[in-house]
Parts: structure tokens; sequence; C-alpha cells
């Protein structure tokens, strides 16, 4: 039928998967690495203020984690 939702588990194989919806807390987690981050000089304020809106706007697990991607994960908080 049309108009169906299909359970997000679906395996058909109909394209690529979906990305996992990210909670508030991964994007409390996100926020911090980047505190750190800016803290340590790895990125400008600019760099910050734009990633903090990013990471609280961020729908997927995906876009978070590609506004961390450049940073090491050394000495970083958990995800």
């Amino acid at each position: 039928m049309t108009g169906e939702l299909r359970p997000a588990d679906d395996s058909s194989g109909d394209g690529p998967t979906p990305e996992l919806r990210a909670s508030d807390r991964e994007r409390d987690q996100v926020v911090e690495i980047l505190q750190v981050a800016a803290g340590d000089g790895r990125i400008t304020a600019a760099e910050l203020d734009e990633r903090l809106d990013a990471a609280l706007s961020a729908r997927t697990t995906g876009d978070l984690a590609r506004l961390t991607a450049d940073l090491p994960s050394e000495g970083m908080p958990l995800l």
C-alpha cells in the first residue's frame, strides 16, 4: 500500500541504510568535545560557534560525527 511506513530494521536492500537519530546526550557530548578543542586551540572561536550551531541542530549521529572527524580523540570526552 502506498504511504506505508517501513520498520527501521527493514533490510530489503532498497537503497542506503538510514542513519541513527542523534540523542540529546550525544549532542551534549559533541558540544563538550568542541569546547575542549577550542580551549586547546584546535579550532577558532568562529569555528566553535559554527560547529556548536550544527551540533545542536544535528538530526543524526553521522551529522555529529562529521563535526568532530578532524579532531583527535585522545584526551577528549567519551561519546
